[in-house]
Order: C-alpha cells, then structure tokens, then sequence
C-alpha cells in the first residue's frame, strides 16, 4: 500500500510538469530602485543680490526628497538647497537624484537698489525782492525709481544750511541751491533774486502779420493794402513780408513756408497761430485786437549800422517765470520797388502796379525761424548778434529794421514782438 501511494504521487508530479509550456510561464520584473522623474522649484525666480532662493525638489510620488538631492547652480552643487549669489546675473539651476536629473529652472539675481543721486527743484526759479522759493528733493535710486525726501534732507544756500525748506531772497543776486541725504549732495540749481524797479511792471501788448506773398501773385496786394490800413491805426502791429518766387525771397522765407505749410497765396497770419481772416482790409480788427492790453514778457532793442555791418543787441524783460519761451529775430527791409501784379480793385485796379514799394521784407533771421532758446525767468536778459546785410541780397541798410519776438515753446504763438529801425533803439514800453 506504501509502494502504490508512492508511486500514485510520482505519477501526479510528472503530470503537473509535463503538462507546463514555455508560453504559460509568468515573468516577474524586479523592482525600481529610484524615481522615473524629479522636479526642481524656487521659492523666488527674481530678488536682489543679497537675498537667498530656496529651492525644494519633488520626485514622482510627490514625495519632498529635497534633502537626499543633489542641487546644482550652472553645473556646479551647492551645499543644502539655498542660494545667495555674490553678483547679480541670471542661474541655470538643476537637481540630481540617484541617477535621475530634474527639468532646468533659471533664477534672476539683480544688483542691490542703491541710492544714485539726488535732484533739488524749486518753485519759482527767480523772485523778487521778498519772495519765497520753496524747496524740494527727490532721491533717485538705482532701478530708476523715485521718493521725495523733501523732509528728510538738508537745504543749503551758498553752503549754509538753512531751516526747513523755503529760502526768502532778501538781496539781489545769484544764490546756490544744494541738498544733502544719507551723505549724498545734489547737483547746484540756481535761484535768482531780481530787483523789482529794474522792471516796468507790465508790458504794452504787440502783434504781428506775416504776409506769405509774391510780386507775381495777383491777389496778393488785398493783404498788402490791409497792412496799409494797419499802419494808417495802429504802431503796435508789425508787418512782414514773406516773399516767394521773386526777386526778394530767400531761404529764411521758404523755411517758413515749410513750418506754415503754406499751400496758396496770399496767406497771412496774426501773432502766428491764427490765419488773418478774408478779406483783410475788411478784418483789419482781427490784428488790432491781438495788440490789446499789457503782457508780463517785453523786449527792447538797440542797434548800430556801421555800413553794412549791423549790430543788435535784444533784451528780454520777465516779471513773470515763462517756461521755455523762445526768442526769434527777423531784420527786414523797407522801401524796396518793384512792380506788382494785381487781379484787385486795389491801388486804382490797374493788372500792374508799377513801382510797386514793398515794405518790412523778411532779409535775414539770426534765430531759427520758430525761435532760439533763451533765459525767460524773472529779470532782464540780453543777446547780442551781428550780421553783414550785404551777404543778404539788402538793397539798401539804412531802410532795414529789426523785429524781435518772443514766442512759446512750439514757436507758434506770439508772446509779445518789439520793433525799432537799424541804428536806433527802442525800450521796453
């Protein structure tokens, strides 16, 4: 019985493997000893050299292995995972983990905001005897931000400090401004303190026309005789003839047609900026009323001719601060002749106006035509030019006069204007 039980679980085991096949057997992998993937983050991508990024690397569990990482800063490890660059730049960084590398981060390090410099400005760039100028700082940092320190800061007035921020101009003069923070001085800013009495306290309101014209255009003596009916009412407005085409144009001329945009002739305008309403004899009071009234801007000017060389020297008066006003100065010419031609019932009708006197002719500027930069805060300022009239096509020097004009910062609206003929002179009225 022994033997056959035997023999019965022989029998079963040969079975059993001899009914197994190659396709029926099971392959067991063996296990993964590390992560598919990592992934690096920062707690800041931006901050300023001196500060510190922390960085924290996650595997594909979502498991914290920040610690058994190897973390490294453009190729190189760092100890732990925090960063604090020396120098400000921009940092690849990366971990490693076993055999697995993580995806790439960059940080930014930027310089440290610094102090740079610091501006004072003033209220008032210029006052009167008595009058206060009120001070004020602003500190410039190194990312191009800006904070006034006004309370915090120093004033000084030709290096002595003063209380507070306001300086009162007790004497005539020139006086330096500075201010002081954290060490660091501004640059000088000037304030002026200007007497009074050296100054009329208004000035007397001038206008004028300027006539875009041509000995060959017909239409144009209708302006020319409002400029007559102009001069028969007033001495406050001053003409100027802007020729073209004839044998009085120049380049000065055409470098206005350009700024005007001059498409037709004859075009005129008032103080610049307004076009003198058709017909002009019948709107001479759009020119009268733009020499009305007083103005704070004024000019005088005085000349000499010395043959055909002539001197100028033009003062501006302020009793007001004007922020980038400009100053323009025209020499004309009176008396020049030449017929005319004319499709009006002007000057008797006649196709021809023979001998025809063109007067206040555009000869020479000594400025850009829209205006030189010039001093235009509180006081009395001077300019001196000089220029040969030969070199200018002038027929003749003693008919020449000079207009000057003070003009905003476009160069097209008319402050005030003065007139006086070469070799005279004429003060601030």
């Amino acid at each position: 019985m022994i033997n056959l039980t035997k023999l019965l679980c022989s029998l079963t085991l040969v079975f059993l493997f001899g009914c197994s096949s190659s396709t029926d057997e099971t392959t067991i992998s063996p296990p993964i000893n590390g992560p598919e993937y990592l992934t690096i983050s920062a707690d800041k991508t931006i901050f300023v050299v001196g500060e510190t990024a922390i960085f924290t690397v996650i595997d594909d569990e979502d498991e914290n292995i920040t610690s058994q990482s190897v973390i490294l800063v453009d190729g190189s490890a760092i100890t732990a995972n925090s960063f604090s660059p020396t120098g400000p730049g921009n940092y690849e960084i990366k971990a490693t983990y076993q055999s697995v590398t993580s995806n790439k981060i960059y940080v930014r390090a930027d310089p440290p905001v610094v102090l740079s410099s610091i501006e004072v400005s003033l209220s008032e760039p210029a006052v009167f005897i008595g009058g206060s100028v009120i001070l004020s700082a602003t500190a410039i940092y190194s990312d191009n931000t800006s904070v006034d320190i006004t309370t915090v800061s120093e004033f000084y007035i030709d290096d002595v400090l003063i209380t507070g921020n306001e300086f009162t101009g007790s004497e005539v003069g020139a006086f330096v401004v500075k201010s002081v923070y954290e060490s660091i001085t501004s640059s000088d800013v000037l304030v002026q303190v200007v007497d009074p009495s050296n100054l009329p306290t208004s000035f007397s309101k001038k206008a004028i026309v300027e006539d875009f014209t041509g000995t060959w255009c017909g239409y144009c003596p209708r302006v020319s005789y409002a400029a007559s009916l102009l001069e028969d009412q007033t001495d406050k407005v001053f003409v100027v003839g802007v020729h073209n085409g004839d044998q009085m144009a120049n380049s000065f001329g055409s470098q206005l047609e350009n700024e005007y945009n001059i498409t037709g002739f004859p075009t005129a305008y008032v103080d610049r900026n307004n076009t003198w309403t058709y017909p002009e004899p019948n709107n001479i009071d759009q020119a009268l009323n733009a020499a009305q009234g007083t103005v704070g801007v004024g000019l005088a000017i005085e000349s000499s001719l010395n043959e055909n060389t002539l001197d100028m020297t033009i003062r501006t008066g302020f009793t007001e601060n004007i922020t980038d006003a400009r100053l323009v100065v025209f020499v004309l010419e009176d008396g020049i002749i030449a017929n005319q031609s004319n499709y009006t019932s002007y000057y008797g009708g006649a196709s021809t106006i023979i001998d025809f006197e063109h007067n206040g002719v555009l000869r020479y500027a000594a400025t850009d035509i829209l205006g030189d930069a010039t001093t235009s805060i509180l006081g009395i300022h001077e300019q001196s030019f000089s220029v040969n009239l030969n070199s200018y096509g002038v027929s003749d020097s003693s008919n020449t006069g000079i207009l000057a004009m003070l003009v905003d910062e476009s160069g097209r609206v008319l402050l005030n204007a003065q007139y006086a003929a070469s070799n005279e002179s004429q003060d601030f009225d």
